[in-house]
């Protein structure tokens, strides 16, 4: 079977709008499947590309943006094109679309705002005018993925102000809602998605994180699967939500038509293996919660893998102190098709009330922090993502950890190489002290699990 790809949380953009033309489409269809094919004209002498030729090229990238899978061509040409026309609003769009389509946040973000501040030509303004409320999403959702949740909200909430039928801005900014614990108001934004677009099933996919039973989260999970009966992420989740509960017949059924190495489904059977069955959440706050009502208070949060502190900011006030370790420089090597550096909070550190932070690469770190006696944990939360910086901070923790503390990982499950990343480096932790442990809780959606240790 194919790598099980499919994102957890989706973020929709809208359809272009943009005035239709006829010239040259074909030609640069051509363009676009092949990127050779585009240096000539990008190597043409500039001189013999006259203003006309240029704008048409440059709606010409706007609309090759609708069928295009491979945006390399399309970003060299309009970035050439920039340098003799670093204001036209049809540059900045592709290379926002583009760039974001490539997951590039940064470059995404400076050409989407660049489309918003720019003035344009009396000819373009029905272009900008058509396309302000979809580039105000596609910057949101941007910032949201670079961790500004404040820049993200604003930039949705002006999306819907210029239209408040955009079903997909609905839906993403649920998202960020749901990102920040705001789950009412989450809900309220899927469902608001829903109502304007009924047939859309990733509203729906995104609506069952707002769950709080698995009979809800399975009934919204079964309208998702009518909207789109092919969705592999709800088909699997839905056979591991009832397989959870003692019905395995479409669980078996995946494995029997050959789907049992798919990462969901290797999960959901790692899950049905384990000798005591967890509780089942649908998103992290939820899951935060349990874990919280299992550990005792009176010691202090430990968190390693802090990012923008969203998690530290939710988790610490439960406990007498907390103290949080990360390089804010992003992750240190690449992670499958995470490149390194990716969530970097660019050497922001949260300012959090009782807390301390301590920044630097967990070799250098951890071992100057344990040198000295330390409380031992009420809950600690593994959120380093890689197996090298996990079993880092798992083995320099050590001694903070016993069998009332309650250990979180943020990204256990569910990603194509779990079993080589923080899963990998908690057995080995517990085979190497002669621990076994306990998965108290775990959620398909957020890819977390609750685990305790028996010494």
């Amino acid at each position: 079977m194919g790598e099980f790809k499919h994102q957890h949380t989706a973020d929709l953009s809208a359809s272009l709008t943009c005035s239709t033309m006829s010239l040259g489409v074909e030609q640069l269809d051509a363009w676009i499947d092949d990127s050779s094919a585009l240096k000539p004209v990008l190597h043409t002498d500039h001189q013999t590309i006259d203003d006309s030729m240029k704008i048409l090229l440059m709606k010409l990238l706007v609309k090759a943006l609708h069928g295009a899978s491979n945006f390399d061509p399309v970003i060299l040409m309009a970035e050439e094109l920039l340098t003799e026309k670093p204001k036209c609003i049809y540059l900045h769009y592709a290379l926002g679309t583009a760039f974001s389509k490539n997951k590039e946040n940064d470059k995404a973000i400076y050409h989407c705002q660049r489309f918003i501040d720019t003035l344009p030509e009396e000819r373009d303004v029905k272009f900008k005018d058509d396309n302000l409320a979809m580039v105000h999403n596609n910057l949101a959702v941007c910032l949201k993925n670079a961790g500004f949740f404040d820049r993200a909200e604003a930039n949705f909430q002006s999306a819907l102000n210029i239209d408040d039928t955009f079903a997909a801005a609905h839906n993403n900014y649920g998202n960020l809602l749901n990102d920040q614990a705001r789950i009412n108001e989450a809900q309220e934004s899927f469902l608001k998605a829903i109502d304007l677009d009924p047939e859309d099933h990733i509203a729906y996919w995104n609506l069952h994180s707002t769950a709080t039973s698995s009979l809800q989260a399975q009934a919204i999970i079964e309208t998702c699967i009518s909207k789109s009966p092919t969705d592999e992420i709800a088909l699997f989740t839905l056979a591991g939500l009832q397989a959870f509960e003692g019905n395995t017949h479409a669980f078996e059924e995946l494995i029997r038509f050959g789907f049992g190495e798919e990462p969901l489904v290797r999960s959901i059977a790692w899950i049905l293996s384990l000798p005591e069955s967890p509780t089942i959440h649908f998103n992290r706050w939820a899951l935060y919660d349990h874990a919280i009502s299992l550990a005792p208070r009176s010691r202090p949060f430990y968190e390693f893998g802090v990012w923008m502190g969203d998690s530290f900011k939710y988790l610490v006030p439960k406990f007498s102190e907390g103290f949080g370790f990360d390089t804010f420089q992003g992750l240190p090597e690449n992670w499958g098709v995470v490149p390194k550096g990716a969530y970097s909070s660019m050497g922001r550190v949260p300012e959090i009330q009782n807390s301390q932070f301590f920044i630097g690469e967990f070799e250098k770190t951890l071992p100057a922090f344990f040198s000295e006696r330390r409380e031992k944990a009420g809950l600690i939360n593994f959120d380093a993502d890689l197996y090298s910086s996990t079993i880092t901070a798992l083995n320099n923790a050590k001694p903070i950890i016993d069998d009332q503390t309650v250990i979180v990982f943020d990204e256990f499950i569910v990603n194509s190489h779990w079993e080589n990343d923080e899963y990998r480096a908690f057995l080995e932790f517990c085979d190497a002290n002669g621990y076994a442990f306990k998965v108290d809780a775990v959620s398909l959606f957020t890819k977390q699990v609750i685990c305790r240790i028996k010494s």
